[in-house]
């Protein structure tokens, strides 16, 4: 008889842990399992996992710092101020008040004599992938959450599936976008703080910041996800400022149909790790009378390209649409 179990299920059941499927277009939650003790067969398996949900939720987790660095390094090289980016007053100032290693970042509202010690406050994050300002943005990106306020005070984060955007573009606008690449700008930050030294003046077609194709061919599955980076600071290449406004418009309102995502409702000892890759993110606001401290750790990626056939891929196997 045929096992019909996905293969990554089956692995990860072998491994004592579980996978059991999100009803949302992505996602899955994998019980069962101590992420401090994993080996390396179960890592593979929850990779594949991994590539095939692309995000894992594990829930009552008890993660350090360091443990969470030596997890996120099994999926690659991890993010420092060395290899990516200069970290901000900000990172470096909670990475001392919570003595963090270099790998970790702090996404907390707490601050030290009126001034903010991590990153991103309390407001509200508009979608993004994370570093699509940079030449090669991340891949692998994981949230530990250590402290979170209650679910009616709000601070849920939305997740969306750039596969499933993709694959269901209809076919002319997938013709018109092949070969395309949009300019992603680093004026504002994901809470659309202006960046030091910008400008909302800038001309974005002479701002400085990377082309990526928007069909985005994933180096590990071979399927094609809609990669937009971010909607603030960015332009469609080749076309004038008001038609790349109007196709950006246009594949954002598709893109961000809620079908598309997964909303995650934090819990201390909550672990989310997603594909950076093919993912977009966003933040709802929260009470900043409340407490909220999640530690993040990234790991390096792959500058993105749209493979030579890019429209005869095959969609990715396990895209699904809620359940009804």
């Amino acid at each position: 008889m045929t096992n019909s179990t996905p293969l990554a299920e089956r692995d990860c059941r072998q491994a004592q842990a579980r996978v059991v499927p999100c009803a949302a277009a992505l996602g899955a939650e994998v019980r069962d399992v101590d992420l401090k003790r994993i080996d390396d067969a179960a890592f593979s398996a929850l990779h594949e996992a991994w590539l095939e949900h692309v995000l894992l939720v594990f829930r009552g987790q008890s993660l350090t710092a360091q443990d969470l660095v030596a997890l996120i390094r099994r999926f690659g090289k991890p993010v420092t101020s060395s290899n990516l980016h200069q970290r901000s007053l900000e990172e470096r100032t909670a990475n001392r008040l919570f003595d963090l290693p270099p790998e970790v970042t702090v996404v907390t509202n707490l601050q030290e004599n009126g001034r903010p010690v991590g990153i991103l406050g309390d407001g509200e994050i508009v979608w993004h992938s994370d570093f699509s300002f940079s030449e090669k943005p991340t891949a692998a990106r994981m949230l530990v959450a250590m402290e979170v306020p209650p679910r009616e005070r709000g601070g849920d984060t939305f997740f969306l599936n750039g596969y499933a955007a993709y694959d269901t573009l209809p076919e002319a606008l997938k013709k018109r976008i092949a070969g395309v690449t949009i300019k992603q700008g680093n004026i504002v930050d994901t809470a659309l703080k202006l960046r030091p030294g910008a400008s909302l003046t800038d001309d974005i077609r002479s701002t400085a910041g990377p082309s990526h194709p928007i069909i985005s061919t994933h180096p590990e599955t071979g399927c094609n996800s809609l990669f937009l980076g971010r909607r603030h600071a960015a332009y469609v290449n080749g076309l004038s400022l008001e038609d790349s406004e109007n196709l950006l418009n246009e594949l954002w309102a598709h893109a961000t149909q809620p079908h598309f995502s997964y909303e995650h409702h934090w819990a201390a000892g909550d672990v989310v790790v997603w594909d950076n890759r093919c993912v977009l993110h966003r933040r709802d606001a929260f009470d900043p009378a409340s407490r909220r401290v999640l530690y993040a750790a990234q790991v390096e990626g792959h500058r993105p390209y749209e493979a030579p056939n890019a429209l005869d891929r095959s969609a990715h196997p396990r895209f699904r649409l809620p359940l009804s």
